[in-house]
């Protein structure tokens, strides 16, 4: 197994003032290392400010906490000012420190990546990880020596083989894979600002299916309700606009239906007005279904997580009816 630690530095934690207060935001830089940078997503110089959407999931929460991992480029985008950045950084969040300055100067930050079976065919690479603070304290003292010793300056470090009490505290967590998303706001502020033909770039179906359960509070959007045991729910993310025919992995092209709404929604059996409510199809036999006639889905309170009514204009024209259509379905 291979890790990543960082130490983390004054200026990078927002330089907290004496009342306890951060002047700037919170972050942690990444060395530009190849070792530490194949660690995490690629990104490129080609696109200003190029970023990605990191699923961490904290041990000490044991919930997948989303964060922005942006590179800092403007020094290859022909910025004028006197030092023009050129700096991985990854991003804090409150939901990340608990609402509150959890790391503090000298804390030492592990990092292990996992991969998590998402369904049958798809997987996830999240990012495991946990801290150090106690400085007097064997685990400490061990870590620091890595990063020491490493032959890069920054409190940087790469350890290969196994940190015993980060994988006691990874198998005290239960069932990993359906761990549950918590996206922060300062998370959808950022992706809001990025250039609209970038973001959707950042989702993938793992991070969308996250995403729009959030949005919709692990809800169905139709019935308000859901089938819950532990971590397993009977929802599912339906796109709008469908994948086959160029729907994207945003937020906005999603709804949280139940596993059967998914399918009549899908199929064609219903669509929604442009006032989002349900439109069931005529020559559909479900008593069910026509008893949601006119119903108003429950609609994300925050807009990022709305649905862009291009994408239910795109529904409503292409797929309502489609279990009609022989051989198609």
């Amino acid at each position: 197994m291979r890790y990543y630690l960082k130490k983390c530095g004054h200026q990078e934690l927002g330089s907290v003032r004496a009342n306890g207060t951060p002047q700037r935001g919170r972050y942690l830089l990444t060395s530009m290392n190849e070792n530490v940078l194949s660690f995490f997503p690629p990104l490129t110089t080609a696109q200003l400010n190029d970023s990605a959407l990191i699923p961490i999931i904290p041990l000490y929460l044991g919930e997948k906490v989303y964060c922005n991992y942006v590179y800092h480029n403007d020094k290859f985008h022909g910025s004028t000012v006197a030092h023009p950045r050129n700096e991985y950084r990854l991003y804090l969040n409150k939901t990340l420190e608990e609402d509150r300055l959890l790391f503090a100067a000298e804390d030492i930050i592990v990092f292990r990546q996992e991969q998590l079976r998402i369904d049958d065919e798809e997987e996830q690479t999240v990012y495991l990880m946990d801290f150090l603070h106690d400085q007097e304290s064997d685990e400490y003292r061990t870590l620091d020596r890595v990063i020491r010793d490493y032959p890069i300056r920054g409190g940087y470090g790469i350890l290969d083989g196994s940190i015993d009490w980060f994988e006691t505290r990874v198998q005290a967590l239960p069932q990993l894979e359906n761990t549950v998303a918590v996206i922060d706001e300062t998370v959808t502020t950022r992706v809001e600002h990025i250039q609209t033909d970038a973001v959707a770039n950042l989702f993938n179906a793992a991070s969308f299916r996250d995403f729009v359960m959030t949005g919709y509070g692990n809800l169905c959007a139709v019935t308000g309700t859901v089938i819950r045991y532990n971590t397993y729910m009977n929802l599912e993310a339906a796109h709008i606009k469908p994948r086959s025919h160029g729907g994207l992995y945003l937020p906005s092209n999603g709804l949280a239906l139940s596993r059967d709404l998914h399918w009549a929604f899908d199929k064609g059996f219903f669509t929604l007005n442009d006032n989002l409510e349900i439109m069931v199809h005529p020559d559909t036999t479900s008593e069910y279904l026509h008893s949601l006639e006119g119903r108003r889905i429950r609609v994300p309170d925050n807009p990022f997580f709305a649905p862009d009514l291009e994408n239910v204009r795109y529904h409503r024209d292409n797929v309502y009816g489609l279990f009609l259509t022989t051989g198609r379905l």
